[in-house]
């Protein structure tokens, strides 16, 4: 919402569905006084474009539509400006990434879009001009979007312009762009904002830039190396090192426990002598003594037994048990 504020938007409106109750509270708390937000809250999955049709009603004007899971700091005024000179009725905002197949890819000519494909094969990305999910629309583009059934933008809307004929603009973003619905963006992004927003000297034995939503209990010899984020009712035994890391509300880390460059969701425990190396914990797991976990993602209320190792893997189960 930063960016856009700096580009004096202050009207906005959060279309959600799934656990909707903490992201109302997070956009609250952290939104500026003179912003005004909406909530929409959909009873059953719209799709992406079906979810902006629902609130057609206050759309009278040019709008920006952005995809809750990025984090970008683009110039959003510069953005607007080329929108409304290409006289596009959409606009796509484009940015480069070495490996495309995860995102849908754009050709472009003229500043303008002559193809597009979603989440394409290696051998079939024809550029590494990406979507960021990042779109400037005018209003009579909703009535090209069916009421009632899902409906998507990559996958439905845009094919279904450019089979019509329709213009759409192409606009590059210039700035930062973490997709934090992947596990290494989503810690890349922790860290860039905590850079951003950070404070020095907040922590006994701390270095760096560090967020505090609360005021952690840290034991004895623990030293934390910034740029690093602490929630809400946050306890650290002695001798551990945090570093680069977000760890979220309500979690129990033990002694000698080593942290780098990774997220702890909420209500994680920690058991002494961990160590964990650029990873995800999510919500509610158990992380027993003696364990090592690198380069991988932990899926909620997961139990992992003494000693286990886990090496660049994704673990589903709710109790995985390793030698």
């Amino acid at each position: 919402m930063e960016s856009f504020y700096k580009a004096s938007i202050k009207d906005f409106i959060i279309t959600t569905g799934y656990k909707f109750q903490s992201l109302i509270n997070g956009v609250l708390e952290s939104k500026h006084q003179d912003q005004n937000v909406l909530f929409s809250v959909e009873k059953e999955p719209a799709g992406t474009a079906g979810g902006v049709k629902l609130v057609e009603n206050f759309l009278e004007d040019t709008f920006i539509v952005g995809s809750g899971d990025i984090l970008q700091d683009f110039d959003i005024s510069e953005i607007l400006r080329q929108h409304r000179k290409s006289n596009a009725k959409i606009s796509i905002v484009l940015t480069t990434v070495d490996d495309p197949s995860q995102f849908g890819i754009a050709e472009v000519k003229n500043n303008t879009i002559k193809k597009f494909m979603e989440k394409p094969a290696p051998d079939k990305a024809f550029s590494n001009l990406i979507n960021t999910g990042l779109y400037v629309i005018e209003p009579e583009v909703l009535d090209l979007i069916p009421s009632g059934e899902p409906f998507d933008f990559a996958k439905q809307l845009f094919p279904l312009m450019l089979k019509m004929g329709e213009k759409i603009g192409a606009v590059t973003g210039k700035g930062s762009w973490l997709d934090t619905g992947r596990p290494h963006d989503l810690i890349e992004a922790n860290k860039m904002m905590t850079s951003q927003y950070g404070e020095e000297g907040v922590l006994k034995n701390s270095t760096g830039k560090i967020i505090l939503r609360g005021k952690p209990k840290i034991g004895e010899g623990t030293t934390v190396t910034g740029p690093s984020y602490f929630g809400d009712s946050v306890s650290i035994g002695s001798g551990s090192s945090i570093s680069g890391s977000a760890i979220y509300g309500d979690c129990r880390i033990g002694r000698n426990v080593e942290i780098v460059d990774s997220v702890v969701m909420d209500s994680v425990r920690i058991d002494d002598r961990a160590k964990i190396f650029r990873s995800v914990i999510m919500n509610g797991d158990t992380i027993a003594e003696d364990c090592e976990i690198t380069d991988s993602v932990l899926s909620q209320k997961l139990n992992l037994q003494k000693g286990s190792k886990v090496f660049n893997v994704a673990l589903h189960s709710e109790t995985m048990d390793y030698e």
